[in-house]
């Protein structure tokens, strides 16, 4: 679902304060410190928006980027999304040499314009323009004016870092606006102060910033957006697609969507009797919304329509009973349609899915969510529905949306709610492995692995998707055995609101085991540790770990009669804030069992916890690596 209202640039932003300065941008003026970890620059950046009224306004873009090498080569594209409530009125660019030289001039007719997405129906057009120049470093600026029009819901956002690996000169942000205008505006990691003036009648205001440093690439980082600046400003009452609205606090934007699924919920006389049907014998309400939940997901299926109202009011539910299709919108309306005839209330629910799972409590806005789900509220039990995947289990609540911020749309209007967040224990994988080796080293094995919650949504593409020959090479990966052969591959699932799926496979390997003379090498794991190491010697940024995860190894080696065990690893224990870390080797006869447990616990960690970090990642490596030593007498 696309709740993000604006125009979509690969870059955003410049105006009349700045267009007095020269219209050459040598490299060499760019400073030391913006190249640092720079692919590319942003010289110069404004975004001006005239806001007329409540339906109309300008916008005035220029952004001046310099790409320093290959690696920053698509910041040098630029994309404006144009459509119903967007209008290109002006387009130019120019491209300069490393010395500041103009070598190539820009026009409108060098746009490409494209109604093709990923959406299989949209109000939007995609305009673009692909720059490629073999010779870098190099700069392209580009100018351009969009009207705005049909409503606005949101002004042009304030966004003048577009990538990793981007630093900033100067940009600015200038909104014009006719006196007594009543706007919100959050600004994040900037300054919320601006520059106030009276120009021709109207209140003017300016937000600058200038020389921003590159943000790199580190495992574990927080989200980018949270950490680059950027301004949001809104109207409190808007006008959108002839429709009116309030905005300034989540309750009255809660209270315009429930306005919008007005008569979205009525069924014809054969739904609703197939409804009927459905939970006639049903014995209580939750089993009535779980077979309702099911006939939903065996009966239609998702696709991405962005249209109605800029692509916030769903589709009829009478549209998706007849077509069979629908998306997030339209399927979590019509699932809440059936349930009404049920008898059971449910609520249309907007949220985020992804890295961020707060909202700005106190700056409502439809930037911040890109998805919707149903919420029923039973007696005793809150069950959030994610109605547009076709094998989540009923009751499961996905890692794209657990423990997120949620505005439950009601009558009365917004209601923030946080919804539920599994143990990090219970994200777990849990693998057996039953080794027999022979004099020679030879290896057979049985492997039994079980994936729970966000694990098991990891493994669903192995069970729904993969044919034979892509779950072969699934398996290898997660060992270090090259020539690993493979053979029974079973899946099984337990279908249910806390999901696992188990794998079942057998498989040999002439390599786990290595034979010198009298004596046999073999790891303790003989699996791929999937932990990353960290390579950076000085980090930035914090540890950001969303949820955390155990992974339980179990091995058990019989060895051949006639070898003794010569040399085993000493147990380990570690406990620290970044994870625990335990492996034990016992021997019983002939038989060895290592058991291994890795536990990362989500949080927030600073970065001097970094060497922490790489500690305990190599002692996981050592331990997995170390070797045992068998001997014939």
């Amino acid at each position: 679902m696309r709740y993000l209202i604006v125009i979509s640039l690969a870059f955003c932003l410049h105006t009349a304060s700045l267009f007095a300065q020269k219209e050459f941008y040598p490299v060499s003026q760019i400073p030391d410190s913006l190249r640092t970890d720079a692919y590319s620059v942003v010289r110069l950046e404004s975004n001006r928006f005239e806001y007329y009224d409540v339906q109309n306004g300008l916008q005035k873009v220029t952004r001046v980027v310099t790409i320093l090498d290959e690696k920053g080569s698509d910041e040098a594209n630029c994309e404006i999304e144009l459509g119903k409530f967007w209008e290109l009125k002006r387009f130019s660019g120019e491209v300069f040499d490393e010395s500041g030289k103009s070598i190539r001039k820009l026009k409108q007719s060098d746009l490409h314009t494209s109604s093709i997405s990923e959406h299989l129906a949209s109000d939007e057009i995609r305009t673009l323009y692909d720059y490629g120049q073999p010779t870098y470093p190099y700069t392209i600026k580009y100018e351009f004016e969009v009207k705005w029009k049909n409503g606005l819901i949101m002004f042009p956002p304030f966004c003048p870092v577009e990538a990793h690996n981007q630093s900033v000169q100067e940009a600015e942000y200038i909104l014009q606006a006719p006196t007594g205008t009543k706007f919100q505006l959050h600004a994040l990691n900037m300054s919320n102060h601006s520059e106030q003036s009276t120009v021709k009648g109207n209140d003017e205001y300016v937000w600058k910033i200038k020389g921003l440093k590159a943000i790199d690439k580190e495992p574990d980082m927080p989200e980018f957006s949270s950490l680059i600046p950027s301004l949001e400003v809104k109207p409190e009452n808007f006008y959108y697609d002839k429709s009116t609205g309030n905005e300034d606090t989540w309750n009255s934007f809660g209270k315009w969507q429930w306005g919008l699924l007005t008569d979205r919920d009525i069924l014809s006389p054969k739904a609703i009797d197939k409804v009927k049907e459905i939970v006639a014998d049903a014995k209580s309400d939750k089993e009535k919304v779980k077979r309702l939940y099911n006939f939903l997901q065996t009966t239609t299926r998702y696709v991405s329509i962005q249209l109605g109202i800029g692509g916030l009011q769903p589709i009829a539910a009478t549209s998706v009973n007849e077509t069979g299709f629908g998306d997030c919108k339209g399927l979590t309306n019509y699932l809440k349609a059936m349930l009404k005839v049920a008898g059971i209330n449910s609520y249309y629910t907007i949220i985020r899915m992804g890295g961020i799972k707060k909202f700005i409590t106190d700056f409502a806005s439809p930037s911040q969510a890109n998805h919707v789900i149903l919420t029923v509220l039973l007696q005793n039990d809150t069950i959030p529905l994610e109605c547009t995947s076709s094998y989540f289990p009923f009751g499961f609540i996905h890692s794209e949306i657990a423990g997120h911020d949620a505005l439950l749309v009601t009558p009365e209007g917004g209601k923030l709610y946080r919804l539920h967040s599994y143990p990090d224990t219970a994200n777990y994988t849990h693998t057996t492995l039953r080794i027999n080796l022979d004099n020679n080293g030879l290896t057979k094995a049985k492997a039994c692995s079980m994936y729970a919650l966000s694990e098991y949504e990891e493994m669903l593409p192995f069970e729904k998707l993969m044919n034979s020959d892509e779950r072969l090479k699934d398996i290898k990966s997660d060992y270090r055995l090259p020539n690993m052969s493979i053979s029974g591959i079973n899946v099984a699932e337990k279908h249910d609101e806390t999901p696992i799926i188990t794998l079942n496979y057998d498989f040999s390997s002439e390599t786990y085991a290595n034979k010198s003379g009298a004596r046999i090498f073999l790891p303790v794991n003989p699996r791929s540790n999937a932990y990353r190491q960290l390579a950076k010697k000085n980090r930035k940024y914090i540890f950001d770990i969303p949820s955390g995860h155990l992974e339980i190894d179990t091995i058990i080696i019989t060895i051949p009669e006639n070898f003794k065990i010569e040399a085993i690893p000493a147990n380990i224990s570690i406990n620290k804030a970044v994870g625990k870390f335990v492996s034990t080797i016992t021997q019983q006869g002939n038989t060895i069992k290592v058991v291994q447990h890795v536990y990362k616990p989500k949080g927030i960690f600073p970065a001097s916890m970094n060497n922490e970090f790489k500690e305990f990642i190599q002692s996981i490596n050592n331990a997995y690596t170390a070797q045992i030593v068998l001997k014939t007498p």
